[in-house]
């Protein structure tokens, strides 16, 4: 399985690439409508990706033991830093949020952002903790569950919000490709909770998919954007969250603990 999902992995960056060369050649980037080309074929490179992720995810082998608690400093800082880095960046979106005084809808937005960037940051402190403690003492407790939920409605919010305000043109790609990175993201943080408050029934299948399917939409499809648009904190934390879908997929196609000892007495 992890032939597969580093496969996907270098179909994402591949997909990166194309999507910077179409950004800064065949998009006019005042209006972001695409100026050469049949903007379907955007659209079908971004749905094969997408379906490639999804199907590698689901294939047997998964392992949800490495995101649960990771075993090495390596692993943990795989995990943690990308959790850092987007609740910083989830932080100081919801900050602008809630001073900008864009009304009610703002200040909930906000609300809800900075909630997201608590549940992140508890989760980089436990995976951080996890690998630097001996592997003889217990784990420590899960953060409590009630925040996950609450932190992961920031990303329904605005999968809503983009369905009702987006009255563009197809032809712009970036906000209509806005509500998939949304989902995806919102799927992301959904699999993580799972994994993590309810150890005793993960669903690895489901934590590989939806971490493949982040680092498609949220990181190769996001970052270019990031880098040839004015973006904002919210659009860098959303990049963040796509290379911690990248992680999370990398160590669920990892052998479990049980399985590497089954191994071993066969």
């Amino acid at each position: 399985m992890r032939n597969y999902v580093a496969g996907v992995l270098t179909a994402g960056i591949l997909l990166g690439a194309l999507r910077w060369a179409d950004l800064a050649l065949w998009t006019d980037l005042d209006t972001g409508l695409v100026t050469a080309g049949p903007v379907w074929a955007r659209y079908l490179a971004l749905a094969l990706a997408a379906g490639l992720a999804l199907l590698a995810g689901g294939l047997p082998g998964a392992s949800a033991a490495a995101v649960e608690r990771p075993r090495t400093r390596g692993a943990a800082l795989a995990l943690s830093l990308p959790a850092f880095a987007a609740g910083a960046l989830y932080l100081i979106q919801g900050g602008l949020d809630l001073l900008g005084g864009t009304g009610p809808a703002g200040a909930v937005h906000g609300a809800l952002g900075v909630l997201c960037a608590l549940w992140l940051e508890c989760l980089g402190q436990r995976w951080l903790l996890a690998g630097v403690r001996s592997q003889r003492r217990s784990a420590s407790a899960p953060p409590p569950a009630w925040l996950g939920v609450l932190g992961s409605l920031v990303f329904a919010w605005d999968v809503l919000a983009s369905f009702m305000t987006n009255g563009s043109s197809w032809h712009r790609t970036i906000p209509t490709s806005a509500v998939w990175q949304q989902l995806a993201a919102l799927l992301l943080l959904g699999a993580l909770l799972r994994a993590v408050c309810l150890p005793d029934a993960p669903n690895p299948k489901n934590l590989c998919r939806c971490g493949l399917l982040a680092w498609v939409l949220c990181l190769a499809w996001q970052l270019p954007r990031c880098v040839l648009l004015p973006a904002g904190p919210g659009d860098w934390g959303l990049a963040a969250l796509g290379l911690l879908g990248g992680a999370c997929a990398l160590f669920c196609a990892q052998p479990g603990p049980l399985r590497r000892g089954n191994h071993a007495a066969g």
